[in-house]
């Protein structure tokens, strides 16, 4: 696929996952069967994050921020991959992060990896500015 196809597939599971249009089905429909994601295995401790435990974690997001809308700032692309900066913001109304709702807006970022195969995501790595969305919900960090 061509760099920019690449690009109109991050774009597309971004926009598939904005409160304004989610769906669900084009979500679980942009990873390969097998994809991986290294970085929410590492920070949940196990040897390996699938795609089932990604949906779990995704519907439990949801249910965090379900106003959540996502801002692509930025994608650069080079052969098979695709690196998303990434906007977050929403409402935190229920438990996130082990923190109960505290109804307050959060905006934070996300930089993002995503090794893309026949059109689908194969591998996602992101990384969370955890450190800003914390403090916005009250954590002292």
């Amino acid at each position: 696929m061509s760099i920019e196809a690449n690009k109109d597939v991050i774009r597309r599971f971004m926009t598939a996952g904005d409160a304004a249009t989610r769906d669900l089905a084009a979500i679980w429909d942009s990873f390969t069967p097998d994809c991986t994601f290294p970085t929410l295995a590492a920070r949940t401790g196990r040897a390996s994050f699938t795609v089932t435990d990604y949906r779990t974690f995704l519907l439990d997001y949801f249910r965090a921020l379900p106003d959540a809308t996502f801002t692509v700032d930025e994608l650069i692309a080079e052969d098979d991959r695709v690196w998303a900066h990434i906007t977050i913001r929403g409402t935190h109304s229920a438990e996130l992060r082990g923190v109960p709702a505290t109804h307050r807006p959060v905006e934070y970022t996300q930089l993002g990896l995503y090794t893309l195969r026949e059109g689908k995501i194969a591998r996602a790595r992101a990384v969370f500015d955890d450190v800003t969305l914390l403090r916005q919900i009250g954590v002292q960090v």
